[in-house]
């Protein structure tokens, strides 16, 4: 990470996953967490004594046949600092804790729960909520509904209606990530003053020139744009440092970058090469602190 990577250190304060990393269930299920360093606890053992005050962060990873019976451990209200809790979606419906700031759902299945958790009030303390899932069904509403008033949130759009009055109701973002956006123009359902915004996977009519109405904007990561960007409309952003994009073809304008007046990021990769070799030799010349379009 460098030192103008808006992007990733937001992330890393919204979703708290460094510190006191324990992880629950097999070997297997657990592997990845281990080897980044994370405690195993086997998923019908318990922490042990000393571990209770430790645990800051947990990962549930119960295999499919633990899943179906869809029940936490009974030990989670012991866990007195814990703040981050990954778990998948079938074990959403019966949390609750007043102290959790992060939550992490997967969905490893494309199902959802009976009915939504009320996560306004059986997660008061939240502040971040990352919606991790291969599936564009179910969506998050049918998952976490209400909301409380989030700092960060990462969910998939795909045109529901729901999704789109979820972000109308949090006006405390600051991080968003929207994921198979297509041609939703989603800043009018925007009433936040975001920081750091990303999108993925739009439609080749998706208006990108609305961004410039989203003027607080730090930081913008742009992966799988099918519709034309004209980066004209950067320079509307006079806060923006970091840009940040990925696996978009239709790009024009690039130039247009050199008159935004706080850039210092820039990162263009798969992008049908866009700045050409002139283009490349120019951008260099402008000393950004952090600069990488030798693959774009």
């Amino acid at each position: 990470m460098t030192d103008v990577d808006l992007f990733s250190a937001s992330r890393e304060r919204y979703l708290d996953l460094v510190d006191g990393v324990f992880c629950v269930g097999n070997a297997d299920e657990c592997d990845h967490y281990v080897e980044d360093g994370a405690v195993r606890i086997p998923w019908r053992g318990k922490p042990q004594p000393e571990d209770l005050a430790r645990v800051r962060s947990l990962a549930l990873c119960p295999t499919d046949a633990q899943l179906r019976t869809a029940v936490l451990p009974s030990y989670l209200p012991d866990l007195v600092n814990l703040r981050s809790l990954t778990l998948p979606a079938p074990l959403v419906a019966h949390l609750t804790s007043p102290a959790l700031t992060s939550l992490v759902i997967g969905n490893p299945d494309g199902q959802a729960p009976s009915a939504p958790l009320a996560a306004d009030t059986a997660l008061p303390g939240l502040r971040a909520l990352m919606w991790v899932s291969s599936y564009t069904t179910p969506r998050l509403p049918r998952v976490a509904d209400p909301l409380p008033p989030l700092e960060f949130l990462r969910t998939t759009v795909t045109g529901d209606g729901a999704v789109l009055r979820q972000l109308e109701d949090l006006p405390s973002l600051r991080h968003l990530e929207l994921v198979d956006l297509k041609n939703t123009d989603v800043v009018d359902h925007l009433a936040a003053p975001l920081r750091v915004l990303e999108i993925s996977g739009t439609g080749r009519d998706f208006p990108v020139a609305r961004l410039a109405a989203i003027p607080t904007l730090e930081s913008v990561r742009l992966n799988g744009i099918r519709a034309e960007l004209d980066c004209s409309v950067f320079p509307a952003l006079p806060r923006l440092v970091q840009l940040t994009v990925l696996n978009s073809k239709r790009i024009v304008n690039v130039e247009a970058l050199l008159d935004c007046p706080a850039l210092a990021s820039v990162v263009f990769v798969d992008c049908g090469n866009p700045f050409r070799r002139e283009g490349k030799a120019l951008f260099r010349s402008r000393g950004f602190a952090h600069l990488d379009i030798g693959y774009s």
